[in-house]
């Protein structure tokens, strides 16, 4: 389980946007969340990151687990792209992928021992990196 919400409820005043809300999300599955203007999907979203309190019921994440939230109205204080923003929470996978292709460049100047030093910490390097999903990182 990454994500599950229990029995969830908010109110704005008298308005109830969400009522007694229940779910769960498994590893590796995907969710969408439809509704019309005004159904409740940002307050949703805004309970499960912790940016408003519901009213009752309760939000539990997976240990280790992260989330990332795109606002529907988002103000970006850069010139960046929103896929460039989404992919600076990327940061780490982002410095380890340049890190092997500046080895893979060495690795042709290289030789004897060196090479054998390079090569090995090439190849931890590479199976971290494939381990925290940085060969797929740009497509999810």
């Amino acid at each position: 389980m990454i994500l599950a919400c229990s029995h969830l409820s908010k109110a704005f005043g008298t308005d109830t946007i969400i009522s007694d809300c229940t779910f769960h999300i498994e590893e590796h599955e995907k969710a969408a969340i439809v509704g019309i203007n005004g159904a409740g999907k940002s307050t949703l979203l805004k309970m499960i990151i912790g940016e408003l309190q519901p009213d009752s019921g309760s939000v539990s994440i997976a240990k280790g687990a992260t989330l990332g939230y795109l606002a529907q109205y988002q103000e970006l204080a850069s010139s960046h792209s929103v896929y460039e923003e989404v992919l600076s929470a990327c940061g780490q996978l982002i410095k380890a992928e340049s890190q092997l292709r500046d080895m893979e460049q060495q690795m042709q100047q290289t030789a004897g021992k060196e090479l054998e030093s390079l090569l090995e910490r090439y190849t931890q390097l590479n199976h971290q990196f494939e381990q925290q999903g940085g060969y797929r990182y740009k497509s999810e």
